[in-house]
């Protein structure tokens, strides 16, 4: 019985750090997308659409790496 709950709650701590994951990358599509209308002056932002623009491909690639090798870390 107590094998079965800990198997749950290690699928429910999974399910939510690959939600976690998807999320993010979405967020960094997004900030990508807006820092480009600004750079094509479709929407106003000045000085901040380059920087969403490099800080949006960061966002997806580098942080959902990060966070997965902080997880690992913490349960080996």
């Amino acid at each position: 019985m107590e094998q079965n709950e800990q198997s749950d709650a290690a699928e429910a701590v999974a399910a939510r750090r690959y939600w976690t994951l998807q999320f993010i990358r979405l967020a960094g599509i997004f900030v990508t997308f807006l820092g480009a209308m600004m750079v094509a002056g479709r929407i106003e932002g000045g000085a901040l659409g380059p920087v969403l623009f490099v800080a949006g491909p960061l966002l997806f690639f580098a942080v959902p790496v990060l966070l997965a090798k902080r997880w690992k870390r913490e349960n080996p």
